[in-house]
This record gives C-alpha cells, sequence and structure tokens, in this order.
C-alpha cells in the first residue's frame, strides 16, 4: 500500500521559530507511515482490503487560537488543545474509495501547545502527536481505556521504531 499526504499550516504559525522545515517532516512521515503498514495489530478491514492500493491524508500545523476555534466549533470544547483528527473515511459507512484511493482525512496540530507540553524536544511532541492523528485515522480510538492504551501502546512501538530508523 502507498500512502499520499500533504502538509501545510493553516494560519500565521511562524515554523521557523519551533525549526520545523515541512520538508523534513514529510520524510519523517513516510517513514511512519512505513512502520505503521508493517505492524499486524494495525492492518484491519476498514483500510486493509483489496479495494484500496493507496492512503492520503492532510496534516495541518497551526497555532492555539486556531485549534481553539476548531476545537470549540466542532468538539464544543472551549479551549486549545494539541491535536484534532477529521477521519472521514474510517468513521463514514459510506466513504468512498476513488481509484483504489482512501481519503483518510486531516490532522491538525497546534505547534504552539506542542511546544507548551513537550516532554523532550519540540520535533518528537510533534511526531508523537502526528502519529496518534493517523491511528484516528486509521480507525483507532479511545472511548474505553483498553482502546486507549492500545492506541497509546502503538504510538510508542512506532515512535521507537522510528528512532532506530533514522
Amino acid at each position: 500500500m502507498k500512502a499520499n499526504f500533504s502538509l501545510s499550516k493553516i494560519d500565521d504559525i511562524n515554523l521557523k521559530k519551533y525549526n520545523i522545515t515541512l520538508k523534513n517532516y514529510k520524510n519523517k512521515i513516510n517513514n511512519i507511515i512505513n512502520i505503521m503498514l508493517n505492524i499486524k495489530e494495525l492492518k484491519t478491514d476498514k483500510i486493509f482490503n483489496k479495494n484500496i492500493s493507496k492512503i492520503r491524508f492532510d496534516v495541518s500545523f497551526c497555532n492555539n487560537e486556531t485549534i481553539h476555534q476548531i476545537n470549540k466549533e466542532y468538539r464544543a470544547k472551549d479551549m486549545p488543545t494539541d491535536v484534532i483528527t477529521f477521519s472521514l473515511f474510517c468513521d463514514d459507512e459510506n466513504a468512498i474509495i476513488y481509484r483504489k484511493t482512501a481519503d483518510l482525512g486531516q490532522i491538525i496540530v497546534s505547534v504552539e501547545r506542542a511546544d507548551e507540553q513537550k516532554k523532550e524536544t519540540i520535533e518528537k511532541e510533534v511526531l508523537t502527536l502526528i502519529t496518534h492523528g493517523i491511528l484516528h485515522l486509521f480507525g483507532f480510538d479511545h472511548l474505553e481505556k483498553k482502546d486507549y492504551d492500545f492506541v497509546i501502546e502503538m504510538q510508542n512501538i512506532i515512535l521507537r521504531k522510528l528512532e532506530k530508523y533514522e
């Protein structure tokens, strides 16, 4: 399976201030996807079926003000958050496959929030949030504790493998 994704910023966030270059993240996200495509527990029928040979999604970077507005409008939570995922494919029984491509949705990352909550580097925090978002796009949610534990376990496995990749 192949993956195609776009990276963009959706407001006036200064990515250089955080030492973020889209080209560098593109390579790292490609590595994340390659790792994920080789983890048996992530190969669900939702995405991995004979009708799909390509997945696509978008990753957007923003500031706290923008993600606050999005969180308020779409999740009725009047505060900024670190990442919001809009899953278009796995959460919709009417999802469309066009030319064997599944459009999974969009991940929005607040770079400011990532910087505020980072335990190590901004890069590691942003990659953690993107990995978490991709897991949501693959159809994994965490409404229950066991599901949350699974998502966090997979996220940590992927990030450990990513460190060895580089």
